[in-house]
């Protein structure tokens, strides 16, 4: 489902502050009274988190299900799974940690599959989208950022276009670049409420010739990527609800009250409804897509049926409808993080864990995963062709 990285904020915020990922690792800071607005998940902060907080309590801090208590978990019943190149290899490329200039690349989406688009960033601070092909091993700047408009969460990718959110003068602005490069298309700008000043559009996605996303507390706007600026409007009939994936949008939404989340789905076009059912033995859930649905401890599908155990402790939301990030462990004590896919079962290991000792900076979100090597390189796992 789309929506992730809103709510991983919120529940990462709610047990270890972050920090901006540069590529370095580094000691967690002081907790400061807000979140800074950083989108990467820092080493230490990510090992707090996925250590002592189930799913139930990564999503959103949604109370599912008592904390994981901070020790060794369980050992998964096959062992650690294969690694992810031997499950998807075609899916997953290492591509260098750094742009031209010395640049940090933030990779975010893939616009072809060989083709990985993102920030780059000086000083920690982005000032361009760039591409890398992998097969010519290249980048290429798609445009300079428009001074005070830089992206607020990540880059999104479809229909030959790039986009973002930013926040400006007190509103959500939403901004389009083809993907062969260009100069920026401010499509919209929409009143900001108060997180939205933080996190900025909610689940934006591009789909069929638009830019579609959320507020955040609900309401689903589109706008056409050839706009001239003042065409966006709030989908009829979506009020409350938060897009999953266009265009079904759910109620409720990732607030850390919900025990059943996006139970209420809706398609903003066409009117019809589809309503979520737990299995038997079961009442609440994680979270919950278009087809799957997980509580941490296992998944179904959207009707109830198909119940599933998940190899490990789950750390995250859905990623792409289908992925979730596991821990994992081995009778001999080795650690794991993995992702898996619940729709085929298979399962693939990004790195192993020691205790004590900082993780890569894993940043996942829909359609990749992404983690740093420790050698000047990174990772990206393509989910939309691991799902293939």
């Amino acid at each position: 489902m789309t929506g992730i990285e809103e709510r991983l904020r919120d529940a990462l915020a709610a047990r270890a502050e972050t920090v901006r990922d540069d590529g370095t690792p580094r000691v967690l800071p002081a907790p400061r009274a807000r979140w800074s607005g950083g989108r990467w998940w820092a080493p230490v902060a990510v090992a707090a988190a996925i250590v002592v907080v189930v799913a139930a309590t990564v999503v959103a801090t949604r109370a599912v299900a008592p904390p994981i208590p901070a020790a060794r978990p369980t050992p998964s019943p096959a062992g650690l799974a294969r690694p992810v190149r031997q499950v998807w290899p075609d899916a997953v490329h290492e591509i260098p940690a750094t742009a031209p200039g010395g640049r940090t690349f933030l990779p975010d989406a893939f616009v072809a599959d060989r083709v990985v688009v993102g920030q780059a960033l000086t000083k920690n601070r982005s000032d361009g989208i760039w591409s890398y092909d992998v097969d010519e091993r290249r980048f290429t700047r798609i445009t300079p950022l428009v001074k005070g408009h830089a992206p607020v969460g990540p880059v999104v990718a479809g229909d030959g276009y790039v986009a973002w959110s930013a926040v400006h003068d007190g509103s959500v602005e939403i901004w389009a670049v083809p993907a062969g490069g260009g100069v920026p298309r401010h499509l919209a700008s929409v009143t900001a409420r108060a997180s939205d000043k933080i996190f900025g559009a909610r689940s934006l996605a591009i789909t069929d010739g638009m830019a579609v996303w959320s507020a955040s507390d609900g309401g689903v706007y589109r706008v056409l990527l050839d706009s001239k600026g003042a065409e966006w409007d709030l989908v009829l009939g979506s009020t409350g609800f938060h897009l999953v994936e266009w265009p079904w949008a759910g109620q409720p939404g990732p607030d850390r009250s919900a025990t059943r989340p996006m139970e209420h789905l809706k398609n903003v076009v066409t009117g019809e409804t589809r309503d979520a059912q737990a299995p038997s033995g079961r009442t609440s859930w994680s979270d919950c897509g278009l087809t799957w649905c997980f509580d941490g401890v296992a998944a179904w599908r959207r009707d109830g049926t198909g119940l599933r155990a998940l190899p490990g402790q789950v750390a995250n939301l859905l990623l792409s409808g289908r992925f979730v990030l596991l821990r994992q462990s081995d009778s001999a004590g080795r650690g794991a993080v993995a992702v898996h896919d619940i729709a085929t079962g298979r399962t693939g290991l990004l790195f192993e864990t020691q205790d004590g000792k900082p993780w890569p900076a894993l940043r996942p979100r829909d359609g990749m995963v992404r983690y740093l090597t420790g050698r000047g390189t990174q990772v990206v796992v393509d989910l939309t062709r691991a799902a293939r």
